[in-house]
């Protein structure tokens, strides 16, 4: 700043301020800039200067004990006698301290043996135990719970010590005594098994034998599968909707531009025309494609690249099929739609298995420029029209014909073609325009009922080879659900994030694959498909879902009560 020959405004008067003091500007390493923001930050009363610390275990650990822990100095301990760094305790630190501490409070020999005598399965088997008793009859017993008749079938395996009881296990490794768990505590063992970083949130099987290690309680492979199926963090980052995918719905047009989709395929390296994107759109009939090279993907350029180049050339579409993209759910391109009578379609969230035809395109496009454009990438769009005119004059898979032939009514001539002078025999001899148009009609109808055949083998085939692999799954109206949302957010490790959201509300159900979810209380329901759904089996089911399903329950107790009084 200083060496700015004719600074104005704000840097004038800063240099005229900086002049009146003796400066010597040095360079300070960034690992030396601890105290970068200090001078825009609260003192906080609880926090003490570093310098004036004095680090002591035992008064640390009275400090803990006695302070509100909304902002507790934590010591880091440096093994040279190094100055400690100081940090606040924060919220979430604060609640897993409490939830934790939790779990080391009354677990006394004394505290133990009231609860399990307050147990009246546990209690009835210990005070036969402590008299010396004889093992009691099943008439004694037949008319007891469940789980004292668990407990009375293990009667050998059952020892007293100490004044408490546990289970002797044998196994290969020898015996192990298990503390029989009364009802009171089973919740705790669970959380201390399953929940606390140590043991890691691991699956029912890992829990079940963690538990076995020293504890027991009749049913408790219910109780540890149960408690694992419904942790919410388990399921948010574990959960699976099924091995198997839904059946495939297929989706049969039978004239040309019936239904187009369109897509963007990008970004790509910027060219030196200043392109980066591709306008891609596709005729689910004729697979006739269009390709179109753009400068970004804003909705007013989209807009208009589709008006000029698909709809000013072919006409407009009856139906166009998109995915949920900024720019295809714009104003602009919604107006668009409406003023040329386009009915406008959507593929469902995160799906983009909906949108297969252009999909499918664009793996054949990168390919192809792929090939031509390695060597200096910046010169894609240059390509761009001659690998277009080869996908159009390709056989397609599906429909067994070029999309020339099928939009067209002939192929148009290649350059090699046109080289070689090939004459085509079988064409008839066409006196006038008459006779050319009915023989352009007669062409074209055989091509499109060829392509209908092929079409609907084609489907049926593809049908047939998915549908293997499938499992068919449904959803009733107000089950809470999770949904699989591994959207990447710029600084969030996506490893280290939950992929699936929820719970949400299940509240219409448009076909056997289709289900309108409901994410809160205020927001309108959103289109999903089942394989991005799962059933929610955790505990916090948020209180306007409950309300929802309660109200529902509701209306479907009065229509059925009024139907039953309408057949009496």
């Amino acid at each position: 700043m200083k060496n700015l020959k004719s600074p104005t405004g704000q840097v004038a008067r800063w240099l005229e301020q900086i002049q009146t003091y003796n400066l010597v500007v040095t360079h300070r390493a960034g690992h030396l800039h601890q105290n970068a923001d200090a001078l825009s930050r609260n003192p906080c009363k609880s926090c003490k200067r570093q310098e004036d610390l004095n680090v002591d275990n035992d008064d640390t650990e009275q400090e803990l004990r006695d302070r509100d822990l909304t902002c507790v100095p934590h010591i880091d301990y440096t093994p040279e006698g190094n100055n400690g760094k100081v940090r606040a305790v924060t919220r979430q630190q604060e609640k897993e301290f409490k939830d934790h501490s939790e779990l080391l409070t009354g677990w006394s020999l004394e505290e133990l043996r009231i609860q399990q005598m307050a147990d009246p399965d546990i209690c009835r088997i210990m005070t036969v135990l402590e008299a010396g008793e004889e093992r009691p009859t099943w008439e004694e017993i037949s008319s007891a719970t469940r789980h004292l008749k668990t407990l009375w079938a293990q009667w050998e395996s059952l020892v007293l010590k100490g004044g408490l009881l546990y289970r002797n296990r044998e196994s290969e490794h020898g015996g192990r005594l298990q503390l029989v768990v009364p009802t009171t505590k089973q919740p705790l063992v669970l959380r201390y098994s399953h929940d606390i970083p140590s043991s890691g949130h691991l699956g029912t099987q890992k829990t079940l034998e963690r538990i076995k290690m020293g504890f027991y309680w009749p049913g408790m492979n219910d109780s540890v599968k149960n408690y694992c199926r419904s942790c919410e963090k388990c399921a948010s980052r574990k959960v699976k909707p099924t091995g198997k995918r839904a059946p495939l719905r297929s989706y049969l047009v039978g004239e040309p531009f019936e239904r187009v989709e369109i897509d963007i395929f990008g970004p790509l390296p910027k060219t030196l025309s200043g392109n980066r994107y591709v306008l891609t759109m596709c005729d689910c009939f004729t697979k006739w494609t269009e390709a179109v090279p753009l400068p970004n993907q804003e909705a007013i350029t989209v807009t208009r690249a589709f008006v000029d180049n698909f709809v000013c050339r072919f006409g407009t579409p009856l139906q166009l099929h998109s995915d949920r993209g900024t720019n295809f759910e714009s104003k602009v391109f919604q107006q668009m739609c409406s003023l040329l009578q386009i009915d406008k379609t959507r593929t469902t969230a995160l799906r983009p298995q909906s949108n297969g035809n252009i999909e499918r395109f664009h793996r054949t496009l990168s390919a192809m420029l792929t090939m031509y454009s390695e060597s200096d990438q910046r010169r894609w769009d240059e390509f761009l029209p001659q690998v277009m005119m080869a996908y159009r004059s390709s056989v397609h898979a599906t429909t067994s014909q070029t999309p020339n032939m099928m939009t067209l009514g002939r192929e148009i001539t290649m350059p090699l073609q046109a080289v070689v002078n090939v004459p085509e025999e079988n064409d008839p001899v066409l006196r006038n325009s008459e006779d050319y148009i009915e023989a352009l009609k007669k062409k074209l109808s055989v091509s499109h009922d060829v392509a209908r055949r092929c079409l609907k083998r084609g489907s049926e085939y593809q049908k047939k080879h998915y549908d293997i692999r499938a499992q068919r799954r449904h959803l009733a109206i107000g089950q809470p659900v999770w949904i699989y949302e591994p959207i990447r957010k710029v600084g969030v490790c996506s490893k280290l994030t939950s992929p699936w959201k929820g719970p949400f509300l299940v509240t219409k159900r448009i076909n056997d694959v289709i289900y309108k979810v409901k994410r809160s209380r205020t927001q309108s329901p959103k289109v999903y498909h089942i394989d991005k759904l799962a059933l929610y089996h955790g505990r916090n089911i948020p209180n306007w879902i409950q309300r929802y399903t309660r109200c529902d329950k509701e209306e479907e107790n009065v229509v059925s009560s009024e139907l039953m009084v309408s057949t009496l």
